[in-house]
């Protein structure tokens, strides 16, 4: 909702009784720091839009004078509805008190605040309407949008007391079940059809929900992306969509990170929220392989008939590596080497099942040491 301050016009636009008051000027001043939501007329306020706080200003009138505030609204007493609190506030340089009262969205036509001190009353008086600034003067607290073109307000009550603003959400529009009414002002939110409330908090506007009318569908909010149920959430759980598994996490928020670690297993995922699977991934310099399972491979793995070593962290491994005791050579690529094959100038034999010989002949007649290396 909007913040107004009252600010420096004319005392013209004022209704003032004059009487003696210990030699003080009791004056109401009007001051509007914010002028959105005020109409103008000959330089006077004319009247004022619905959904604002207010603030009036008392001139020169000592802290320790008691002042009865009333505020009326087409006649009728609203004080214990609109009136917030009287405070102190600095207005450019010069001390002051001033009185706080808030307009509902809803409430329209003449409003009137009275302030008494003494023998004197003072009077500040002019016309609340709606809020054209938001769709051509319909009002209501909470709009709901129907389809993308179709919007409409809600009734919305008001209670001072507990600053809130109170409606019900319809279970069907255009004829069709609503399974749920969607906020996302600032994270997504999903709101079963029935009694809805939301406390003023001094900013903000309207509350504007959409209505979710399929049983399952995703949702997209301020580039995340959502999975609904029954108009629930999906939260930390997976959810296969068209062959695909996706991960919502604890927030109902689609998994948009590489990585997953579940119980004791990791899990990759596409920059499209699709769980990696039966496939090979490159990140940060090194290949990773989610089994079909989509846990990502350690140890040894066979791809298309070629052998691949996948470390503890999952990382792809070249060069020489010695597992239960013997040792084994992946090339550049990653595949397990067999047969002749040349490191740093020597030459070494790997037998089929890809282990190094050492100590022995090879099958065409090279003796190789107990490095490995051919003499």
């Amino acid at each position: 909702m909007k913040k107004i301050t009252l600010f420096s016009l004319s005392l013209a636009g004022l209704v003032l009784l004059a009487f003696p008051h210990s030699g003080k000027a009791f004056e109401l001043e009007e001051e509007w720091v914010i002028k959105g939501g005020v109409k103008y007329q000959d330089g006077k306020i004319l009247r004022f839009e619905n959904g604002h706080e207010v603030d009036i200003k008392v001139l020169d009138l000592p802290k320790n004078e008691k002042i009865e505030w009333k505020v009326t609204l087409n006649g009728q007493d609203q004080t214990v509805n609109f009136l917030g609190q009287e405070k102190d506030k600095s207005m450019v340089g010069t001390e002051g008190r001033y009185l706080n009262f808030y307009v509902p969205y809803g409430y329209r036509g003449d409003i009137k605040v009275e302030a008494k001190s003494g023998n004197e009353t003072k009077t500040w008086s002019t016309k609340v309407v709606d809020d054209v600034y938001n769709d051509g003067g319909k009002s209501g607290y909470f709009r709901i949008d129907e389809s993308n073109d179709q919007h409409t307000y809600l009734d919305a009550k008001w209670d001072y007391q507990t600053k809130t603003y109170t409606a019900t959400l319809p279970e069907t529009v255009n004829g069709q079940k609503v399974f749920a009414w969607a906020d996302d002002y600032e994270e997504l939110k999903l709101q079963k059809p029935g009694v809805i409330s939301h406390s003023y908090r001094g900013a903000g506007a309207f509350k504007i929900l959409y209505p979710i009318v399929k049983a399952e569908s995703w949702l997209k909010s301020k580039q995340n992306w959502y999975y609904q149920k029954q108009g629930q959430l999906v939260k930390d759980a997976w959810i296969k969509d068209q062959g695909s598994w996706y991960f919502m996490d604890d927030k109902g928020v689609m998994f948009n990170q590489t990585w997953l670690h579940q119980g004791s297993s990791w899990y990759a995922f596409k920059s499209s929220g699709a769980m990696i699977s039966a496939d090979w991934l490159y990140d940060n310099g090194s290949w990773y392989y989610l089994k079909d399972s989509g846990s990502m491979a350690t140890g040894w793995l066979n791809d298309g008939g070629t052998w691949y070593y996948l470390k503890d962290s999952g990382s792809m491994a070249t060069g020489w590596v010695k597992d239960k005791g013997s040792w084994y050579y992946l090339k550049d690529s990653g595949a397990m080497a067999t047969g002749w094959i040349k490191d740093n100038g020597k030459w070494y034999y790997l037998a089929s099942s890809g282990n190094m010989l050492s100590n022995t002949r090879t099958p065409d007649g090279y003796y190789v040491d107990a490095s490995g290396a051919w003499k």
